[in-house]
């Protein structure tokens, strides 16, 4: 999961991305119609936290590519510090790759009311707006609530 102490992306076959951003340039020359979604989700397991985060290169109508990293860390002491973590994470990397395209950013959390995730959703949806990327939150998140969630389990 680390590489000198750092985590590291990760491609399909489990192989360490050097150069993130190189690699999605690449992705993105190969594939000009190209889409860039990046998500993350967690789980908690004791007093650690894995966090799973996610960059999907959905080449429209013939499926997507994704590069993810894993981090392993204590657990915050409330579930809406950690909620809030997924998302500084997902902007964060959507941040070092904003030169590159048009960013999809997607979190897990939900916009109906009903939901306990739902008091994070417009702050969520705002901090991601107000650095210039697209947002989705669930049911439309699917780079966080199905990439990054195999990757955290």
């Amino acid at each position: 999961m680390k590489l000198n102490g750092k985590a590291v992306f990760r491609n399909h076959q489990a192989q360490v991305v050097e150069d993130v951003e190189e690699y999605v340039r690449q992705w993105l020359r190969q594939h000009p119609s190209g889409k860039i979604y990046v998500g993350c989700d967690s789980k908690r397991r004791g007093a650690t936290v894995k966090y799973a985060t996610v960059i999907c290169m959905w080449h429209v109508g013939h499926g997507v590519s994704e590069l993810y990293k894993n981090e392993l860390v204590p657990a915050p002491s409330d579930r809406f510090t950690r909620l809030w973590n997924e998302v500084t994470r997902a902007v964060e990397v959507a941040d070092q790759l904003r030169s590159l395209s048009d960013i999809h950013v997607h979190v897990d959390i939900n916009s109906n009311p009903a939901f306990k995730s739902n008091q994070l959703y417009d702050a969520s949806i705002g901090l991601i707006t107000s650095m210039g990327f697209k947002g989705a939150g669930k049911p439309f998140s699917w780079a966080a609530s199905c990439g990054a969630h195999k990757h955290c389990q």
